[in-house]
């Protein structure tokens, strides 16, 4: 097995997590998960949270960001009624590593962009995900958008690259996925204690792939996405698992379905790959 890939993990990325007060069960349980994932995360011993987030869309190529330092304070465009919708980032790019991610991605005959300016919109699945994995700060980032024209071969192609790239330098990585699962979000404000998986049969779906996904069985469930995207409405067509198998997924063997829930009707679970002992 190769020492650079030693965790991997699926995250939400909705903020929903973060309430610390009446928050849904499925928050809660789902906010608990991923903090857990951060302490395997480290406990593998890695360097570096390679990351894409379905938040950080982009239809022009594929962003990398190359600010060395980014932080501030966020106001979520929906949630911002609710406390959880506000919150503080402080996140330390790994540039050495990401600008060598950009050149193997453009090696491999797509297109990088490299991405570095003042005030850069970060995105909420991004901070909401490291604040919760990482809320010590000790874990360096890098990260790439998520191309909403990318097929599943791109997006392989892309975390192959990040492999690539933390080879080179000897770099230990886990690469993690901020994504949803089915996307079917309750069309009206709620209660937290009212959520649930919104449309019939979009939970079905969700634990059908999160089946395959966790026993490894990544030939299905690559041949599934497509379906499972027009069935249950997955969040960016599911293309951020292709990220996670293109970058060595296998070679850590079987999954963890730490939780699964709902946050405001869609779907979202929280899995995580280590290094087999």
């Amino acid at each position: 097995m190769a020492d650079e890939l030693v965790a991997a993990a699926i995250v939400p990325g909705m903020p929903h997590l973060l309430a610390t007060t009446d928050a849904a069960p499925s928050w809660s349980r789902l906010a608990a998960a991923v903090r857990t994932t951060g302490d395997r995360i480290r406990a593998a011993g890695a360097e570096v949270v390679v990351m894409v987030s379905t938040q950080w869309f982009t239809v022009l190529g594929h962003q990398v960001q190359l600010d060395p330092h980014l932080v501030g304070e966020h106001c979520d465009e929906n949630w911002y009624r609710y406390p959880f919708g506000r919150q503080r980032y402080d996140l330390r790019v790994d540039t050495e590593f990401t600008s060598t991610w950009a050149d193997e991605i453009d090696r491999a005959g797509l297109q990088s962009r490299r991405t570095h300016y003042d005030g850069f919109p970060v995105d909420t699945g991004t901070m909401t995900a490291m604040n919760l994995l990482n809320p010590e700060h000790r874990l360096r980032l890098a990260l790439v958008s998520c191309n909403l024209y990318a097929g599943p071969e791109a997006m392989s192609t892309v975390g192959a690259a990040a492999t690539a790239a933390a080879r080179r330098h000897g770099r230990r990585v886990a690469v993690v996925a901020v994504t949803g699962l089915s996307s079917a979000l309750i069309q009206r404000w709620i209660s937290p204690a009212e959520d649930h998986v919104a449309q019939p049969g979009h939970e079905e779906w969700d634990r059908r792939m999160l089946d395959l996904v966790v026993a490894g069985k990544q030939t299905e469930a690559l041949a599934q996405r497509a379906e499972y995207a027009a069935q249950a409405q997955a969040d960016s067509q599911f293309r951020a698992y292709p990220f996670l198998t293109g970058a060595g997924l296998e070679q850590l063997g079987t999954g963890e379905l730490l939780a699964y829930g709902p946050i405001w009707g869609t779907g979202a679970a929280v899995v995580k790959w280590t290094q087999e002992e």
